[in-house]
This record gives structure tokens, C-alpha cells and sequence, in this order.
């Protein structure tokens, strides 16, 4: 999917919380324990979460927004939120969305897991076989997700700022992804929807920032 698909659902009177991977940022330090929480998005990334924000323009009385504490979230909800022309809303932070992520057992661990630079053979592998060191079982974690995310989810359109680890693990356990790469991994912008049709039912989607 891509933006132009959220719109047509929404149009066509369903629910979507896109949980959206933060705007480019610089490189995090593998040393940093934090994940990178005080790095900022870059300016390239905050003009691109304003066009990001100017596309869903026409649902911006419907919107509401959460973000990860970390600063590249926040920001990036802030510049989305700015390109759907709202000067000042409430976004408020919960680190659920952020280093104490449901998918996380065991956040020193983690840390000392991707210390040596292989982020993405370590994801991949715990999204293959569902558990990893410092981690928390995929599918468990996924459901504790859900229900977190549309406990909180009260408008038309979701923007819940997060990180791309979180997305890709979301997608891989409800079946919308069967494996990943490097190259199809999830990139700025991206996000995670959920979809809660006029029905109730829900449907779950890749929506691809670019196209």
C-alpha cells in the first residue's frame, strides 16, 4: 500500500492507525545504549515527514498522534503533523512505543546483541524463528501491541511514531511480510497499519511511504 490507498480507505469510512517509522536520522553509535534517544531527524527527514503530513492533509480533524519518547520520533510526529497544517497538537510520548517495546525481553541484552553491528541478521534471524536473545517471543509481543495501540486509538487516522524494528516484527508476525531483506527491510517513513473496517474487521498492511 501507499498513501494514496490509506486515503481511499478512510474515504471509504474505515479506521487506520499507521504506526510510522521516524524520518531519517543520523547514524546511531553502536556503542550509544539509548538506541540513539537524543538524535535528532535530519533536515532532509523533516521536510519529507511535512510532504509525509501534506498527503493526509484532508483528514486532519480526524487525526490523532502518539510518539516514542526518543527525539527523532517526536519529531518526526511533529513535522507530520505541521505538513497536515496543525500548529501545535497533543502528541503525547509512551515508551512502549520506544525502548521498552513490548518486543523487548531484556533491553541490555539487546543492546549487547547488536553491539557488534549485525542488526540485521539478529532481527531477521528473531523474525524467522521467533525468539532472540534479549527478546520477547514475536507473536506474544505482536498481540500486546495490538491491543495496546487500539486501546489508544479513538480518531479516523492514527500517526504513532515508532521504529523501524517494531514495524517489521508487527508485520512479519500478522502475515504481511513472509521474510524480509535488507533491500525490502522498512525504511524512513514507512509504516505498520492497522486497518478497522466499518465491519470491525481488521486488516494489517505495509503502506510504503514512497509511490
Amino acid at each position: 500500500m501507499n498513501l494514496d490507498d490509506v486515503k481511499n480507505e478512510l474515504r471509504q469510512g474505515s479506521r487506520v492507525l499507521l504506526m510510522v517509522r521516524h524520518a531519517e536520522r543520523p547514524h546511531i553509535d553502536p556503542d550509544d545504549p539509548t538506541f540513539g534517544a537524543a538524535l535528532p531527524i535530519t533536515e532532509n527527514g523533516r521536510l519529507a515527514a511535512e510532504a509525509y503530513g501534506a498527503r493526509l492533509r484532508e483528514f486532519a480533524a480526524d487525526a490523532q498522534f502518539y510518539a516514542s519518547p526518543l527525539r527523532r520520533t517526536v519529531m518526526t510526529a511533529e513535522a507530520i503533523a505541521r505538513g497536515m497544517g496543525l500548529a501545535a497538537p497533543s502528541i503525547p510520548t509512551d515508551d512502549k512505543l520506544g525502548n521498552s517495546s513490548f518486543y523487548f525481553a531484556d533491553q541490555p541484552a539487546v543492546f549487547e546483541l547488536f553491539r557488534d553491528g549485525s542488526f540485521y541478521e539478529k532481527v531477521f534471524a528473531y523474525l524467522r524463528d521467533g525468539r532472540q536473545i534479549g527478546f520477547a517471543d514475536l507473536h506474544a509481543a505482536t498481540d500486546a501491541l495490538e491491543d495496546w495501540a487500539l486501546a489508544r486509538f479513538t480518531e479516523r487516522l492514527g500517526i504513532f511514531a515508532t521504529h523501524d524494528l517494531y514495524d517489521g516484527a508487527f508485520l512479519k508476525a500478522r502475515g504481511v511480510v513472509e521474510s524480509f531483506t535488507v533491500e525490502t527491510w522498512v525504511q524512513f517513513l514507512d509504516a505498520a497499519a492497522i486497518i478497522v473496517r466499518p465491519d470491525g474487521s481488521r486488516r494489517y498492511a505495509l503502506v510504503r511511504s514512497a509511490g
